[in-house]
């Protein structure tokens, strides 16, 4: 797999990442899921099953598209992500700002019924 990946389901568009850890390939990420903002995006499911570990960079990547979300209404799920990526978030206290799901299906129907995101946690 190359470090990411985008697909659209339904009105959502799914991301797939390797890793996290390169500012240079987050940037890329960022403008990609910016210019899906601009074409009318703004629910992303962010599948992390790839990943091993994240650093700062990665927290900021989550962080800025929750950003880009939120302004437009939107939201973002983390998919699948591993114990020690799920731990950081806690951590940092950033896990309140997402949904955490452990299947694409179950992100979906997150996304797509506009469920609160305190009633999935």
């Amino acid at each position: 797999m190359d470090n990411y990946s985008f697909r659209t389901e339904d009105t959502i568009q799914v991301i797939k990442v390797g890793d996290l850890l390169s500012e240079f390939v987050v940037r890329e990420i960022l403008a990609a899921a910016q210019m899906k903002i601009a074409e009318g995006f703004s629910n992303f499911a962010v599948d992390l099953s790839e990943m091993q570990v994240m650093n700062s960079v990665g927290l900021n990547f989550l962080i800025l598209l929750k950003k880009g979300t939120s302004a437009v209404g939107g939201e973002v799920a983390i998919v699948k992500a591993p114990t020690k990526v799920m731990h950081l978030l806690q951590v940092t206290k950033l896990s309140p700002l997402f949904y955490r799901t452990q299947s694409l299906d179950e992100a979906y129907d997150c996304l797509l019924n506009g469920e609160p995101l305190e009633a999935v946690r």
